[in-house]
């Protein structure tokens, strides 16, 4: 499967128009921004307002409407180009990572394995028996939970 049979059959159609319309667009903008601004220049020598400095709001908006068109009809050629070069680095990086913690996440496995299969057996070194009632308490208590009386070391 391509990338265009994956692709609505109209998107094709309208990214074309979008990457013509939107550099024409930007084109007539910039046109008139210059027009505008140059008439405004142009009258400093006289005392005469400008006559075209409406051009110039015209072409800001009409600029940026065609500049937003471009980044639509070519955004899907930047971004594969981006990722062709981001790719790779990111690739490199990653192993580069991996290379140096594999000690350290054998170790951590290891002890994980450890701990379960001590819980797993049953053998609970953190505990004491009560000599009494043979309640489990914890490792540092000095009296028994249930029946209160001293445990032994």
């Amino acid at each position: 499967m391509n990338e265009e049979t994956k692709i609505d059959p109209k998107h094709t159609s309208t990214r074309q128009i979008l990457r013509i319309v939107g550099p024409i667009l930007a084109g007539i903008g910039l046109l008139l921004i210059i027009i505008g601004v140059g008439s405004f220049f142009a009258s400093f020598g006289s005392f005469q307002p400008p006559r075209f400095f409406w051009c110039a709001f015209l072409g800001m908006p009409l600029l940026f409407v065609g500049i937003v068109l471009c980044g639509f009809g070519f955004q899907g050629a930047v971004l594969r180009y981006q990722l062709g070069e981001v790719a790779p680095v990111t690739k490199d990086t990653f192993n580069y990572l991996a290379e140096g913690t594999q000690e350290g996440v054998k170790t951590v496995a290891t002890a994980i394995g450890e701990g379960i299969a001590a819980g797993m057996s049953g053998s609970r070194t953190a505990e004491n028996r009560c000599p009494k009632c043979s309640q489990t308490n914890d490792a540092d208590a000095k009296f028994c939970k249930t029946c209160g009386a001293a445990l032994t070391e």
